[in-house]
């Protein structure tokens, strides 16, 4: 959700509120309001509030949490390639051309298509493919002497961490907030809200008692918004992750492969789908 849409949720829900507490105030509240006891339900919108509140803070401090992970795993993958692309070096020349082209092309589908597929909670098949004739290259090398058996064992290590990147990352990619939590969010939000109508009065200004609801229907909404931002951190919205340290590892590999004497495999277009494909 781009924020002048978040923007227009906002003053839209405050706009239906206090359009509930003006009809409210003119033709249902008596005067005085309808309460007798303006202590005791004073006492019982605290401990309504304060329950939302703390809910509300509680499912924001774990779909930050969620956020930050998200963004730390796509950086933890993006290192990964970067030295498995270093590590290619020390192997044969034939075998160093084939990787490189194939991380390239990885990296490329990462940014242009699983990114994509990862808005709709899935990954790419793309990807998945790269990563196949990677592993099959890596299978068919002949090692030659202990500096490439050394490099052999290294890029074991060194996929182990792309690997676990890619889970993490992917992970992320589904709703931290379970349909329970989402339900009790909202009830307690429109709990708060209709409650506010009961302190309608006739003989209160109504811009006071619009300001009041106004206040409260702004806090909630923008609340549920956030949560709802931080549990879809790939969408492509102001603030989502996006795939920038790919995109930082992809173009030090080209600039690497452009300063090559032995040259890189062109395996793929632009966009990481296979050639002739």
């Amino acid at each position: 959700m781009n924020l002048l849409l978040a923007l227009a949720v906002v003053a839209g829900g405050v706009v239906v509120a206090v359009a509930v507490m003006l009809l409210v105030r003119r033709f249902l509240a008596p005067a005085g309001g309808f309460f007798t006891d303006s202590d005791r339900a004073a006492g019982v919108f605290g401990v309504t509030g304060t329950g939302f509140a703390v809910l509300l803070a509680f499912v924001i401090f774990l779909s930050f949490s969620s956020y930050d992970r998200a963004r730390d795993k796509a950086s933890v993958e993006a290192v990964a390639i970067s030295q498995l692309f270093r590590t290619a070096n020390l192997f044969s020349p034939r075998a160093r051309r084939q990787l490189h082209g194939e991380l390239i092309c990885y990296s490329r589908a990462v940014v242009h298509d699983e990114w994509k597929t990862m808005r709709h909670e899935r990954e790419s098949p793309l990807v998945d493919g790269w990563l196949a004739r990677v592993e099959g290259t890596v299978d068919r090398i002949h090692l030659l002497g202990e500096k490439q058996r050394v490099a052999y064992d290294a890029w074991f290590q060194q996929a182990a961490e792309r690997r676990e990147g890619r889970r993490g990352r992917l992970a992320e990619a589904e709703p931290l907030v379970p349909s329970l939590v989402w339900l009790a969010l909202f009830l307690g939000g429109a709990l708060l809200i209709g409650y506010m109508c009961f302190y309608a009065d006739p003989r209160e200004p109504a811009f006071v008692q619009a300001l009041m609801i106004g206040g409260v229907t702004a806090t909630v909404v923008v609340g549920l918004l956030v949560v709802r931002f931080l549990d879809r951190p790939y969408m492509n919205a102001s603030g989502s992750i996006k795939p920038t340290a790919m995109m930082t590892t992809l173009r030090q590999m080209k600039a690497a492969a452009a300063a090559s004497r032995v040259g890189v495999a062109q395996l793929c277009d632009e966009r990481g789908r296979p050639r002739g494909a």
